[in-house]
């Protein structure tokens, strides 16, 4: 595995890494959990599941690693914001700083706190069978929101999700929790080290807000040159009278009027 992905790939911990293309663009966000068997579980964010099975088979064809799709027989539940260790350690009665793998029950299930995300964010993976009476424990002491509000809560903190980073180079979005700059080669390392050692990296991921709708993906300049893309936005009004968006913009205009269909958009705080 360590040959294919950006992080460094432990016996005896679990991480989060990327699977990039020849060209140093992102095409999966996983997770690679060590379980209390030989075997590793990786646990894509994509909404197709198998689009990593098939990624990851592309490129294991010398290795000696066989990969099955048992996406049905694992399901994942997010916990994110300020103070979820705490509050889980309390709800669950266990060490979630400690502990990596919990037991329920007659069920068992794997903690994994991810460190890359700029905000408390806590993955919590179990067998499909076992779901219910851990959702249940949990629902009945932390607040489920819609998919509206998390969009709105990763907006705030920055936070991108692999549909909106897919085909994007990950030090655009400053994900350098991800890449690993000491261990061995892996797909698209030389596009990385490239761009860090030469400081190549032309774009940052900033949070927008204008008075309108963000429905292009292109930002402009004052003279309608490409001054950036549109990541994500939300489909009504956020702040105050206020659309919001994630996009990467130039550096160089950072500090420049920017615009959206010919109107002015401002970088947020």
């Amino acid at each position: 595995m360590n040959r294919i992905t950006t992080n460094e790939i432990s016996e005896n911990l679990s991480t989060r890494t990327l699977l990039l293309d020849d060209n140093g663009r992102i095409i999966d966000n996983f997770l690679v959990i060590n379980s209390s068997t030989q075997d590793r579980l990786l646990i894509s964010d994509s909404s197709e599941i198998s689009d990593l099975y098939k990624e990851i088979r592309k490129y294991i064809i010398l290795e000696n690693i066989t990969v099955d799709d048992i996406s049905d027989s694992y399901k994942r539940i997010s916990i994110v914001g300020d103070g979820s260790c705490k509050f889980l350690t309390k709800i669950l009665k266990f060490n979630s700083l400690k502990s990596k793998e919990v037991f329920l029950d007659d069920s068992n299930f794997i903690i994994y706190i991810d460190k890359s995300k700029p905000v408390e964010w806590i993955d919590i993976i179990i067998e499909s069978k076992y779901l219910c009476k851990l959702e249940n424990i949990i629902i009945n002491n932390i607040p489920e929101i819609s998919d509206l509000d998390f969009k709105k809560f990763r907006f705030n903190y920055l936070v991108t999700v692999l549909d909106e980073m897919i085909g994007i180079n990950p030090l655009e979005l400053s994900l350098l929790d991800l890449i690993s700059f000491t261990k061995g080669c892996y797909i698209g390392q030389e596009v990385i080290a490239r761009m860090d050692t030469y400081n190549k990296v032309t774009r940052k991921l900033v949070k927008l807000k204008s008075d309108f709708p963000f429905d292009k993906k292109i930002i402009s300049t004052l003279k309608n040159k490409n001054a950036g893309q549109i990541l994500s936005s939300l489909s009504q009004v956020s702040q105050i009278d206020k659309f919001v968006a994630l996009a990467l913009i130039k550096n160089k205009e950072i500090n420049n009027s920017i615009f959206c269909r010919g109107k002015p958009v401002y970088i947020s705080d």
